[in-house]
């Protein structure tokens, strides 16, 4: 694995403490056991309960219950080993403890001696910044899925086996949909599915899927959002729906045989409600890749430090569930580039880290960004290269707004060749799509009021009645449509 690798050159380059951000503790101690055997070391675990014990023995030392105990220990102690630090965390802010720390750390200077830290979020004080390297523990990896889900369909075999039904292209599709999970939410996730008619079998990835829908919303982080609607039921938009469609297999290791790095990602920036949303949603689908979706309101944090670790954490997880989708609604609402006095430079700081990651990016995590307000977008967003292309989408022309009518109308159970959708294109000029949709829901409401059917004549008392936002904030349209001219690309 790529995490023991990169543990064992940390210990071999004479780091004297390290900290692991993970919720995982059973499984850094098991990915530190491989690496204690590599090293020929033994490894000891520590926590404020049972205090410092060696792996694999009962044996317990005395004394080390408490924190300044066991690092009073480790101070004196010569000899070589690894010491995983459960609680250690908790203390950090206590200044003797800090000094414990910096005192049994210049002991541990050595190739095979080294201290870990483990915690789900490690804040470093600035008075350890300097002793203390803090890394994230990756999610579990393909091979590591695989295992996870070997070894829980057998251990739940007991007496009644377990019936696997599944081809091999259905276990990829398993592992694509549990990637993202912890070890022990993969194993609860594979649990769930099984458990009722024990069998493992094409129909349980739906089922998966759910589950992991479940823990990322608790998380708050990513969402994971169904991806129900395809590029077909886009009406307009072709340029970008071609666009799109030629790198429809990027991700595939055809393409990366013939030589193809995957796309990047687009900005899709237009006019509120016309369907840069439903682009993003569409996109997942059409490709096949699960969709996941950042809230940038979400990221911010009352704690110094913490807003820019949400964000780590958000695109840790996108990678881990690579090839993905990552919608980010309303970029300009997060990642702005607001005034430092007003925030510190936190959005400053959120939007470097951000533009880092799609700069340098390796994992096949195609992003679709989209913002309504141009003026608050950052130079550095919007600059050729950041992504891969940069989308208008402006007002439906009358051709698309017909397309739009009779594709909410038959969503809606009715037939639109019973409907004048050349008068009701031609009356809804200036509508967005979704200023339309609501029109077809408000004439729905009227029919039913009536005790009636929904006629054309319905639809264009509530177009009517209307007035949309291309009138009310004509001016702001205007501006829009002036700044995507010459710097982005007509998605009609």
């Amino acid at each position: 694995m790529k995490i023991t690798h990169e543990l064992h050159t940390l210990i071999r380059s004479r780091y004297p403490v390290v900290g692991v951000e993970t919720h995982e503790e059973h499984r850094l101690e098991k990915i530190l056991g491989e690496v204690s055997e590599r090293l020929e070391v033994p490894l000891w675990t520590w926590d404020s309960v049972e205090g410092l014990v060696h792996t694999g023995t009962s044996n317990a030392m005395y004394n080390t219950g408490r924190p300044d105990q066991v690092l009073g220990y480790l101070q004196r102690s010569a000899e070589d080993g690894l010491y995983l630090l459960k609680d250690l965390h908790h203390h950090l802010d206590d200044p003797a403890l800090q000094r414990a720390l910096k005192n049994a750390s210049d002991h541990f200077r050595q190739d095979r001696r080294c201290i870990f830290l483990s915690a789900p979020s490690l804040r470093v004080p600035p008075e350890l910044e300097k002793t203390v390297m803090v890394i994230p523990l990756a999610l579990p990896d393909r091979d590591e899925i695989k295992q996870a889900v070997y070894r829980t369909v057998t251990g739940l075999e007991g007496g009644r086996r377990v019936k696997v039904d599944i081809t091999r292209d259905d276990l990829d599709r398993l592992v694509d949909a549990l990637r993202g999970l912890t070890l022990e939410e993969i194993e609860h996730t594979v649990v769930q599915a099984v458990l009722d008619d024990r069998t493992l079998s094409r129909g349980d990835i739906r089922r998966v899927l759910e589950s992991k829908r479940r823990v990322l919303m608790k998380e708050g982080v990513l969402e994971y959002i169904p991806a129900e609607v395809d590029l077909d039921a886009v009406a307009g938009l072709d340029a970008l729906k071609r666009w799109l469609g030629r790198r429809r297999d990027a991700f595939s290791e055809k393409a990366r045989e013939f030589g193809l790095q995957p796309p990047r990602g687009i900005l899709l920036v237009g006019v509120q409600g016309c369907g840069k949303s439903l682009c993003a949603k569409a996109t997942a689908r059409s490709w096949g890749l699960p969709l996941l979706k950042l809230d940038p309101g979400t990221l911010y944090d009352k704690y110094v430090g913490e807003s820019e670790k949400r964000l780590g954490r958000g695109i840790r997880q996108a990678e881990a569930m690579a090839p993905a989708v990552l919608w980010i609604d309303e970029i300009e609402k997060g990642l702005a580039s607001g005034s430092a006095d007003q925030d510190g430079g936190l959005s400053r700081r959120l939007l470097a880290t951000f533009l880092n990651w799609l700069q340098e990016k390796q994992q096949p995590v195609f992003v679709v960004a989209t913002a309504n307000d141009i003026s608050a977008l950052p130079p550095e967003l919007v600059r050729k290269g950041r992504f891969d292309e940069i989308f208008f989408i402006d007002l439906p022309s009358p051709e698309t707004r017909r397309q739009i009518f009779a594709i909410h109308l038959a969503a809606r159970r009715r037939d639109p060749a019973g409907f004048d959708l050349e008068e009701l294109a031609a009356a809804s000029a200036g509508f967005s799509g979704a200023e339309i949709e609501q029109a077809v829901v408000g004439a729905l409401y009227s029919a039913f009021s009536d005790r009636g059917p929904l006629t054309t004549d319905h639809v264009l008392e509530e177009l009517t009645a209307t007035r949309p936002l291309s009138v009310t904030m004509s001016e702001k349209v205007e501006a829009l449509r002036s700044w995507a001219s010459g710097r982005t690309v007509p998605a009609a």
